[in-house]
């Protein structure tokens, strides 16, 4: 690297400046067992002006950039296309700059994790609309919205590009902008359309456009009560009838669906009794309605009963409310709804996931008995929700031998997005887990026996296949996609070349030598 190494060391000093095999190779690797080059180096600043020296740096020198979060990207998302390129791992950017009571507005730097920002604003009587995936124990604020991440909260706020009113963004020349709001000279960072929308060019775009620094999200109070409930169904389209109806009264904050292989799984990797009382010491400000529904979760555990046992589909939903009636209303609806043709279940899973929801990501990143573990999603128009959701059941049964040659299982989660639906399948197999995972899973997560799992390269080969073949049938279907990474085909599902054109105008505009996270949206 000759003279930018050095100009990088002098930026970031030699600490945050990694250039050994190991941990180039770390950082260059996401969740998408797919095959990527390794960065030359990875360096960490620690301010807007580190970042902004940096990245002119390398640019000036023909090296590409690329953010990196958490790291649980699964479609490439900043992996590198090319060997000459530098990751910047941003997670020393992790301070919450203002909580604004008064316009309820918080502006967090992007490398912040979910969960640092759930709790810092929980202890003040706030949350943010949309407020985090599963994996916020890691997942950063950068890294969601340049995925547009759903999860909690998306069931009525939809995903997190719709939380946000502002970006920072550090450009590939090094150049600082600001949108929203905030870009006035004179105001603050209350409003997102300060004239045409600039801050929805920097979510979703999968770092392509900038790297972004930080964000300011819209504030709401924390719900006066929530309210839980879970419900077994025979069918997949029978839960999915329920589902859709639920999404389209927008009542409830979460509402997501279980196959039977995750039903299973869950039964194995379920609340233990040590796990449930930890729950019930760590609830801090939660409704009553919460702490009644953790005192369940424990007396389920104590007595040894496995919610989901020998249940198809289950369906579990959370109704926040400005007070008790009201979250007991939307409950009511919801059970109204569910009762039509399933079966009312102990509300453990719902409770306990709202009352503790960033925890480990082992349940999320490996099979039960620690597989592999690789997913795809479609988001699609209610109208289309069966259709997908029979589409992918057909799928699988046409692969069943091909799936009992190499053991490879599969799962799918359902949920919505406001009134979008999303499907998302996991496939799972045998084989030597990353590094990539091992980094997201504490020791006492971890079966020491699951190290010793061998690389299975024929098993893996078939799911990377098989998940082509998904991906291609969803496409057919007409499915968007969230984190769009490297994998998905953007520009294919692009009806008019016009639109093409102008996202490649955008692209010479902040990155005129393509070198912010080349092939990021297929460009």
């Amino acid at each position: 690297m000759g003279s930018v190494y050095d100009t990088l060391k002098e930026i970031v000093g030699e600490k945050h400046l990694l250039t050994d095999p190991e941990r180039r190779e770390y950082y260059s690797t996401d969740l998408s067992h797919l095959p990527r080059e390794v960065a030359e180096a990875v360096i960490q600043p620690g301010s807007v002006e580190e970042l902004s020296r940096a990245v002119r740096a390398a640019t000036g020198a023909g090296y590409a950039v690329i953010g990196r979060g958490g790291g649980t990207s699964y479609t490439k998302g900043f992996t590198p296309e090319r060997t000459k390129s530098i990751i910047v791992d941003m997670r020393r950017f992790n301070q919450i700059v203002e909580i604004n009571a008064q316009d309820m507005y918080v502006t967090v730097e992007c490398g912040c994790t979910w969960k640092t920002l759930w709790e810092a604003l929980k202890e003040k009587g706030f949350r943010t609309p949309y407020f985090g995936p599963l994996s916020g124990m890691y997942s950063t604020i950068g890294g969601a919205l340049s995925q547009n991440s759903l999860f909690l909260g998306s069931g009525v706020y939809n995903t997190v590009a719709e939380s946000c009113l502002g970006l920072e963004v550090v450009l590939s020349d090094g150049s600082i902008v600001q949108t929203g709001s905030s870009a006035h000279k004179t105001s603050n960072a209350f409003y997102r359309h300060f004239g045409p929308d600039l801050t929805g060019i920097f979510t979703a775009d999968t770092g392509a456009f900038g790297i972004k620094t930080k964000a300011t999200f819209r504030l709401i109070p924390l719900p006066g009560a929530t309210e839980c409930c879970s419900f077994g169904f025979e069918t997949l389209a029978e839960m999915l009838e329920a589902q859709i109806e639920i999404a389209r009264l927008r009542v409830a904050a979460e509402c997501y669906g279980f196959d039977p292989y995750y039903n299973a799984a869950f039964e194995k990797k379920g609340f233990t009794l040590r796990e449930s009382l930890q729950l019930l010491a760590n609830i801090g400000k939660s409704g009553k309605s919460v702490v009644e529904g953790i005192k369940g979760v424990v007396k389920t555990a104590a007595h040894g009963k496995r919610v989901l046992k020998n249940i198809n589909y289950s369906l579990h939903s959370v109704m926040d409310g400005l007070d008790a009636a009201a979250a007991r209303s939307s409950l009511e609806a919801v059970k109204k709804i569910c009762s039509r043709n399933g079966d009312e279940l102990p509300n453990t899973l719902p409770i306990a996931f709202r009352a503790q929801p960033f925890g480990g990501v082992r349940i999320v990143v490996l099979g039960s008995e620690g597989e592999c573990w690789v997913p795809i999603h479609g988001f699609f128009p209610l109208s289309r929700a069966q259709a997908a959701a029979a589409t992918t059941e057909k799928f699988f049964h046409d692969r069943a031998d091909l799936m009992k040659k190499f053991d490879i299982r599969y799962s799918y989660l359902t949920c919505f997005s406001g009134t979008e639906f999303v499907i998302e399948p996991s496939f799972y197999w045998f084989d030597k887990i990353p590094q990539s995972v091992l980094g997201l899973i504490s020791g006492e997560e971890m079966e020491e026996q699951w190290k010793a799992i061998p690389e299975n390269l024929p098993a893996r080969e078939a799911v990377v296949g098989m998940r082509n073949d998904l991906r291609r049938l969803y496409f057919e279907l007409g499915a968007c996609h969230l984190q769009i990474g490297k994998w998905y085909p953007y520009r294919d599902a692009m009806k008019s070349e016009g639109l093409w054109r102008l996202l490649e105008g955008v692209k010479g505009m902040v990155d005129p030598s393509r070198l912010m996270n080349p092939g990021a949206l297929g460009l």
